[in-house]
């Protein structure tokens, strides 16, 4: 009998470990710091946790601060210092230690709800101590939802949203490239969709791979809600020529604020806020290609307790493989929380997205001062072209022998 219990356990044992099914484990919810938003978390190559914020309350600047354990936040510095507002910070580590800040810095006024926003960029070789802004755009528009990134061969590139002009009222995403840091490209334009992309966050995969997260405002398919965001994908092999659009969501509520990240084990993760109970909770999604996706697990039940309000995240994995996400909220004012833990998804359930939805137009394409369009169409064009002029061909033939 004793013999037939441990067969049946190491049984479920491999069953368990085949299909990936494992409940997730995460730790309650903890607050760490008020009148602040926006949250940017990073581990340092000497272990240590950085966070960078906005500061809640006028004037907002940049800050941030360090821990040993991710638990207590004990030192705090000031980034920017500015009379007006600067916001939506971006941080990251470059691959010789160096730190970079990429945030949204408001240049002008120009009227109620009509302002001016340009990209600004900070670095720093020890956290503490930062160079003066460097301007990433310089344009009468509002640019905004900045993030930076670096691929594996040293080139950094930051992805935002903004106007195409100041007659049209939807967002779109723009990408700009440096093998410095401080001298960037022109602009191109990633996609021209009637419908608003916002929050664009791009990384590169383990096996170099890029791809690019972004929410896009669906509320015009989903009458009567006016808040309502879903998300989508590209990929990319040279960060530049992209692919078509991949919806991953298609939900009747809300589903916004997202972040993106690959994890050790070459998990993609999107943690967002998911409205599924009618408040805004967290939640996350996986996958272990970036094509078959599970749905979106709630790691939260704050319903019952009332509004509890999780906007900006980002989240890391760090050193000891346990993840942190790190998130803001209003529960206690406007502050940022941060919940530890590990997330095991079962992905013998998954859902297979298309890239089947169209970027962006050839004519706006073509305003690019590099073509986006991805070879892969363009080696599609030409390969039914050559069939077409193939089949001309063979007809002609035909048609003389006959």
């Amino acid at each position: 009998m004793k013999f037939w219990l441990i067969k049946i356990f190491f049984i479920l044992l491999m069953i368990n470990s085949v299909t990936g099914i494992t409940s997730a484990k995460w730790n309650e919810p903890y607050f760490i710091l008020s009148d602040s938003d926006r949250p940017s978390i990073i581990q340092d190559k000497d272990g240590i946790y950085w966070i960078a914020f906005n500061s809640y309350t006028n004037p907002q600047n940049i800050w941030i601060m360090n821990s040993n354990d991710s638990i207590n936040w004990m030192n705090f510095y000031q980034v920017t210092v500015s009379n007006l507002t600067d916001y939506e910070p971006n941080l990251i580590q470059d691959k010789k230690g160096r730190f970079w800040i990429v945030y949204s810095s408001l240049i002008e006024i120009k009227g109620t709800l009509n302002f001016n926003y340009d990209l600004k960029l900070v670095y720093s070789d020890n956290g503490i101590n930062w160079s003066n802004p460097v301007n990433i755009t310089n344009s009468p528009l509002i640019e905004s939802y900045p993030y930076i990134m670096q691929d594996n061969k040293g080139r950094f590139f930051i992805t935002y949203s903004t106007y195409s002009n100041e007659s049209i009222n939807d967002l779109d995403i723009y990408v700009k490239y440096s093998d410095d840091g401080l001298k960037w490209s022109e602009p191109m334009r990633i996609t021209d969709s009637l419908e608003s992309d916002i929050f664009p966050i791009m990384i590169q995969d383990n096996s170099g791979k890029y791809w690019m997260l972004f929410s896009r405002n669906t509320h015009l398919r989903h009458k009567p809600l006016l808040n309502k965001y879903d998300l989508f994908l590209i990929y990319s092999e040279d960060g530049i020529r992209w692919s078509n659009v991949a919806e991953i969501t298609n939900l009747s509520y809300n589903v916004n604020y997202p972040y993106f990240m690959q994890d050790k084990n070459g998990i993609f993760w999107i943690p967002h806020m998911t409205g599924i109970t009618g408040s805004e909770e967290l939640g996350i999604m996986g996958s272990l290609n970036g094509t078959e996706w599970t749905d979106s697990e709630v790691l939260s039940n704050y319903s019952k307790e009332g509004y509890f309000k999780t906007d900006y995240k980002s989240m890391i994995q760090d050193r000891n493989g346990s993840f942190i996400y790190a998130f803001t909220s209003a529960k206690i004012g406007r502050g940022i929380w941060l919940m530890n833990g590990t997330q095991d998804s079962d992905f013998s359930k998954t859902r297979t997205i298309e890239f089947n939805i169209n970027r962006i137009s050839q004519e706006n394409d073509k305003k690019n001062f590099i073509s986006t369009i991805s070879n892969n169409e363009k080696h599609e064009s030409g390969m039914e072209f050559g069939i077409f002029t193939l089949s001309i061909i063979l007809i002609s033939v035909a048609l003389r022998k006959s």
